[in-house]
């Protein structure tokens, strides 16, 4: 077994309630997803040969930069995804693909990726989220439990490097790297199908509103949400924060930080 997975199983942890799955892409691709009525693995470059689709749990946490001011077709949207729609091959704390292109600090990089898949554990990522935050909410906006309160509640031993590296990572601010230094990630080799048991909600630019095609999809195919944010002339880095907004608002009104 991994040392993060050792760890979750030889602590007695109070486990949150497992968050949605979040999916983020480009919003142009909406179109795609209408047709095909599915999210489709894609061949991956860091898992060579591979084809995964990957998701973060609870958070809109993929980005993709544009120098230039975007289109709206370019800005991202994010389908909201019961947990369990996902059907996990493996499951780490962390963006893979920045631990192994070498983003994170050496503290952590030096280790092996392999020591962090907890897929092997059904109830994973509910208990991840009880060691290091307590809360769905105090996960969401990366607040950690304090390091007195973390050391002494769980077992943290000399040899239990990986975890202490984990926190360590979680409370870097060097402005280097972002949050997905620890979001939940979730791999699939499974397609996803797009239908209103497994979607909960959609965020799109607001512009999308204008097309009844789209509404009439999200609304009353897929019995789900529509969350829209508005468009300014900005960089696509600044959108980042309307949709964690509401999709922040979307978990507080639906009841998922009740733990």
């Amino acid at each position: 077994m991994t040392a993060l997975f050792d760890f979750l199983q030889k602590n007695q942890i109070e486990k949150g309630s497992a968050l949605p799955a979040v999916h983020s892409t480009e919003a142009y691709l909406i179109k795609k997803f209408m047709k095909s009525g599915r999210i489709e693995p894609q061949l991956c470059k860091f898992f060579s040969g591979e084809k995964l689709s990957y998701f973060f749990l609870g958070r809109p946490a993929f980005k993709r930069s544009i120098e230039s001011e975007p289109d709206y077709w370019e800005l991202p949207m994010c389908f909201i995804l019961e947990y369990e729609a996902v059907k996990r091959k493996r499951m780490f704390p962390f963006d893979t693909g920045a631990f192994k292109a070498q983003m994170y600090p050496s503290f952590i990089s030096m280790m092996e990726i392999e020591e962090f898949d907890v897929s092997g554990d059904k109830e994973a990522a509910e208990k991840i989220i009880g060691t290091f935050f307590g809360t769905n909410r105090k996960y969401f906006t990366l607040n950690t439990r304090p390091k007195g309160d973390f050391e002494s509640r769980f077992d943290v031993g000399i040899l239990d490097e990986e975890i202490k590296a984990l926190y360590k990572l979680i409370n870097l601010k060097d402005g280097q790297i972002d949050d997905r230094r620890f979001s939940i990630e979730l791999q699939t080799d499974h397609a996803i199908e797009l239908v209103s048991d497994n979607v909960l909600a959609v965020v799109l630019p607001e512009v999308y509103i204008e097309s009844p095609k789209v509404v009439s999809y999200i609304e009353e195919e897929l019995e789900a949400e529509l969350i829209t944010y508005p468009m300014y002339p900005f960089k696509k880095d600044y959108y980042y924060y309307a949709i964690y907004e509401r999709v922040d608002n979307f978990f507080r009104s639906s009841g998922f930080y009740r733990v």
